[in-house]
Formats: structure tokens, C-alpha cells, sequence
């Protein structure tokens, strides 16, 4: 089998397609496996149609090798991570393509604490995945685990929740994705004290013009119905991303400056795609700067013993919480919104962003930035023309062929030519 390339987050695209296909979900299940000290795997999946049956590929590929798979069903994976956490297996699969469309899938896979694999660990597994299926000495078994890790989940976000006073009497919209947090609308209704208008909460196909990536769908109910905000998570419900009264989004970097706030944080970890408004808008606060992706923010957060950290696409983690937890973000935002004003607007008002642009540039070859003299130029060029506090960020996509170009600072003018001016530069360059 060809060998499978983890990306920042695991291994997605289209259902049926390689590389989200039985033979891998086997692999998959064999490589966490191996990564189990104790032999016992946890397997979850999201709503989709086709996650059934790559689940139970997963769970296969487990028993032929030996290994105990403990089957949660549909769970978030936040439920899988904590319950890793508190020792419930020594590795975990989550079959999901997170905000996805419905038609693609994926596997991510967890490591002991539900941490998720750093680079080395990421090729150790990939190469496992290829390897050829050797038949065990004896069978392992598989058994049912959906109510423990499900109850799991709920003690700990009621835990790490806390008080959810400044919620009574407000009504707000919780938007479900028709994705896996599904599986816990129960538990999320014993613990708000406030009326909850549903949205996708399993009457149609995850994602489909619902969760965070159809905002619009939350926005507009919010309006429509009078209510005082709401929050959105994705089809494995570890993003999350809000609106106010007015349906106006509140944006991931502004969630992370109020929580900081609320929470009293001294430090955190964001990554470099943060607006570089946070150190100006905390101070004391000190703001730890990771690459892109939600576990280099989990383990910066960890080798500082930071308390809060995330990403402005709306993944959010907490030092006092395993899982990257859309629900939990979401219900404290809420809350620090509310403690902090009458209403979220105002609560997050005083939130300003430096003016930035985003390009993305298509590219037929990849040669390290620093050995490009035209753009080492040009982007030194840019630092001048922005000042002291404008910041350039030139990477390369992982998963599409285009580098993407952040620029920011306090000029919008100076913002909006100086990135005219790298993206031609990468046109000329790389193109």
C-alpha cells in the first residue's frame, strides 16, 4: 500500500477515494495499536454516512492484530481525548473530516492523554499504516463503550464549565453541525440554565449549511428570533465559533482575548496567524507564538504550563481541560461575554484586529522562502513599509499547492499595497 501522508491534523478526503478507504482505516487501526502500551483502543466516529463502516474497518484492523477496541459510537473528539486522559485506553482513533464536507472523512489519531502525534510520531504511524497486515496470535475483542465515554465527557465539561449563572434567563442558539456533538445534546441540556434554540441538531447531513463553516445559518437564526447570541462547533465539534445579539460573528482571536480576561490568564499561546493586536490589547499577558495547527498550541501550552491557547479559526484549548472542546469553548465565551456586559457586542466591542490581508498564490514549485532572493527582498522591503508593528508571514499550504501571504499593521493602505506587492513578487517566482 502506498504510504499515507499525515497532515496537521491526521488524514481526510473523500469517502471511497485513497486514502479514506477500508485497507487504510485497518492500517489506521493496526498503527494505534501500536501506540497502545496497554493494547486498548478507543474508536469514535462523526455523523457520516460512511463513518459506520470505516469505524468498524478501524475496529477491525485492532482485533486482527490482537488489541482490545473499545467502540464509542458517535462522540466528539473532545470525549475520545478526555476519556484517554483519565486512562480509559492507551490510544485513540476519531473517524471524522471535522468541518469537512458530509462526502469526506478522515482518522485522526490520539496518543496516550488524547494528546495528538507530534511530527516523528506522525511518520512512525503513517508507516505502519503501510505495512503489511500480519496475522496475530490469537484475535483480540472489541466491546461497547459509548455510555462511559460519553458520561465521561459530560462530568468533565460540567467540571471545566463551572458556574453557568450569568447564562440564566438568556436565549441563545447552540448550532450542533448535525455532527457529532449530536450525540450529547442531552448532557449539554442538563448543564445550560437558559432556554437553547437548536440548529443542526441532527436533522439533516453534517455540515450541510449548518456548523461553523455556514455561519450564516446561526447568524440569521439569532436575528430572526430575538435571541442574545449563540456559538456554532464543527462535525467533531472541536472548533467553535460565535455570534452576538445582532448576528455579527465574534471573531476566534477575540474569544481568545476575552477568555484571557475572564480567566486571568498570564500567559498563553496563540499561533503566528493571530492578530498581533493581542500583545497590545493584554497587557502583563505574555502571548506565546506557535506554527499553524492546534497541537502546537497544546504543546507549547504544556512545556509552559500555560492556561489557555488556540487558534483564530476557533480552536480554543484550556489547561485545565484534555480535549479541544467546541462545546466547552463556546459555553465559556458565553460566559465571559455575558460577566463582562449587558450584552456580547458590548462585551467584545473593545476587541480591534490590526487591518490585515490573507493572499493565497498558486505555485508550480516549493524552494524554501529564504533561498529566493526576489522575495527575501521583497519582504524586507515590506517590513520597512509597514513599521515597527506591521508583520509579514509568507508559508507554504499544507495541503494545497499555493503559499499563503499574511501581511498586517496599523496602516490599512500600507497593509492592502504591500500585500499587492508579495503576491506579485510570489507570482513571478513561483508561479
Amino acid at each position: 500500500m502506498s504510504v499515507v501522508a499525515f497532515g496537521t491534523d491526521g488524514i481526510r478526503g473523500p469517502a471511497g477515494a485513497f486514502p479514506v478507504v477500508p485497507e487504510v482505516a485497518r492500517g489506521v487501526g493496526r498503527a494505534a495499536l501500536a501506540e497502545a502500551r496497554d493494547a486498548v483502543v478507543l474508536v469514535g466516529r462523526d455523523r457520516r454516512p460512511s463513518g459506520a463502516k470505516l469505524q468498524q474497518d478501524v475496529v477491525a484492523g485492532i482485533v486482527a492484530a490482537g488489541g482490545t477496541a473499545l467502540v464509542a459510537g458517535v462522540v466528539p473528539t473532545a470525549a475520545l481525548q478526555i476519556a484517554l486522559a483519565e486512562g480509559v485506553a492507551g490510544a485513540g482513533v476519531m473517524v471524522t473530516a471535522s468541518h469537512n464536507p458530509a462526502s469526506d472523512n478522515g482518522f485522526k489519531v490520539l496518543l496516550a492523554r488524547g494528546r495528538k502525534p507530534d511530527d516523528a510520531e506522525a511518520a512512525v504511524i503513517a508507516g505502519v499504516i503501510a505495512s503489511p497486515e500480519l496475522p496475530a496470535r490469537s484475535a483480540g475483542t472489541a466491546r461497547d463503550a459509548e455510555r462511559l465515554v460519553r458520561d465521561t465527557w459530560g462530568r468533565a465539561v460540567a467540571a471545566a464549565a463551572g458556574d453557568l449563572s450569568p447564562l440564566a434567563g438568556r436565549r441563545i442558539a447552540i448550532d450542533l453541525a448535525n455532527g457529532a456533538a449530536v450525540s450529547v445534546r442531552r448532557e449539554i441540556e442538563s448543564l445550560v440554565p437558559t432556554l437553547i434554540h437548536w440548529i443542526g441538531a441532527g436533522e439533516g447531513a453534517i455540515n450541510d449549511g449548518c456548523g461553523t463553516e455556514h455561519l450564516e445559518t446561526l447568524a440569521e437564526a439569532v436575528r430572526s428570533e430575538g435571541l442574545d447570541g449563540g456559538f456554532a462547533v464543527d462535525g467533531d465539534a472541536d472548533r467553535c465559533r460565535l455570534v452576538d445579539g445582532s448576528g455579527a460573528e465574534i471573531t476566534g482571536d477575540a474569544v481568545l482575548w476575552r477568555l484571557a480576561l475572564h480567566l486571568r490568564a498570564p500567559a498563553m499561546a496563540v499561533t503566528v496567524m493571530s492578530t498581533g493586536a493581542l500583545e497590545s490589547l493584554l497587557p502583563g499577558v505574555r502571548v506565546v507564538r506557535t506554527a499553524v495547527g492546534d497541537r502546537y498550541v497544546r504543546e507549547a501550552m504544556e512545556r509552559g504550563a500555560l492556561p489557555l491557547g488556540g487558534e483564530d479559526s476557533g480552536h480554543v484549548l484550556f489547561g485545565d481541560h484534555a480535549g479541544g472542546d467546541g462545546v466547552l469553548t463556546g459555553l465559556r465565551a458565553l460566559v465571559a461575554g455575558f460577566s463582562a456586559a449587558p450584552d456580547l457586542a458590548r462585551a467584545y466591542a473593545p476587541f480591534q484586529p490590526w487591518p490585515r490581508t490573507v493572499r493565497s498564490v498558486a505555485v508550480a514549485r516549493r524552494p524554501p522562502i529564504s533561498t529566493v532572493p526576489a522575495l527575501v527582498a521583497a519582504e524586507r522591503d515590506a517590513v520597512a513599509r509597514l513599521g515597527p508593528r506591521g508583520r509579514t508571514l509568507l508559508r507554504y499550504s499544507g495541503t494545497e499547492p499555493v503559499i499563503r501571504i499574511l501581511v498586517e499593521g496599523t496602516d490599512a493602505a500600507a497593509v492592502a499595497a504591500v500585500g499587492d506587492d508579495l503576491a506579485a513578487a510570489a507570482r513571478r517566482e513561483l508561479a
